[in-house]
């Protein structure tokens, strides 16, 4: 996307038109109706119509912003949107160095520091993503329209940090657990964050309330069906826990 924070807009025969936002700049694209385009975010729950005006496709996104950045230097945004095509492309140290260079030019905007932890997740370097978190938490009041719940989502994936980090030493089963249940709490809106619980459940060592989060999750509407198959077998891999447990 060329401008804003994941804006994607909603309008259908029988609704009223409604943006909404989430947190993807690069999204795959599921069909095109004259001047629009319909995206598909990763989490499923920030889909919708995007002007074709605004959008480049990947292949062609880091050549855009080269250009962007060429004519000035001090664009924020434009290497916060080419380090997202980069992320995508997994051309990791170029992306790292892009959202570095966008928070020094801009430091006090939370979604950068969201984002360039996210990339840290990829790259398995739980300190720093944690880092970026916790500042991003510090700023979010800040940051972004008030329908997004960022707080939510920062405690969400830092749960996810503590309980599946790739160096066992980092990991803190309960406080994974109690950020889960924060950023639940926070924002009851988004079924995925009830997987994130469970999953947090699931590594504290408590089955049975793994199960019951993730058959809550499932059973919303608003579950992403594109999630669905991976969370029927998370709750398989659960119950069997469950199961195991000495009665």
């Amino acid at each position: 996307m060329l401008q804003g924070f994941g804006a994607v807009h909603l309008a259908g025969p029988s609704e009223a038109p409604q943006t909404r936002v989430g947190i993807n700049l690069v999204m795959p694209v599921r069909r095109v109706n004259g001047e629009r385009v319909w995206v598909v975010s990763t989490s499923g729950s920030d889909s919708g119509w995007v002007d074709v005006r605004g959008i480049r496709l990947l292949s062609d996104a880091v050549a855009y912003f080269d250009t962007l950045l060429a004519r000035d230097p001090q664009n924020w945004d434009a290497y916060l949107r080419r380090a997202e095509a980069e992320h995508a492309l997994n051309m990791r140290d170029a992306a790292t160095a892009d959202y570095s260079r966008a928070i020094e030019l801009h430091r006090n905007e939370a979604f950068l520091y969201l984002r360039r932890g996210r990339h840290y997740h990829t790259l398995k370097e739980c300190p720093q993503e944690v880092a970026d978190f916790e500042r991003a938490i510090e700023l979010a009041p800040r940051s972004l329209p008030q329908d997004y719940n960022l707080v939510a989502e920062i405690h969400s994936l830092e749960a996810g940090v503590y309980v599946a980090c790739p160096d066992i030493a980092f990991r803190d089963y309960p406080r994974g657990l109690a950020l889960a249940k924060q950023a639940v709490a926070e924002d009851s809106s988004r079924a995925t964050l009830g997987t994130i619980l469970a999953a947090a459940y699931a590594q504290a060592g408590d089955a049975v309330n793994a199960v019951k989060a993730q058959r809550e999750a499932l059973a919303r509407p608003d579950f992403p069906p594109g999630y669905r198959a991976e969370a029927e077998q998370a709750l398989e891999r659960y119950v069997a826990a469950a199961e195991r447990r000495p009665k």
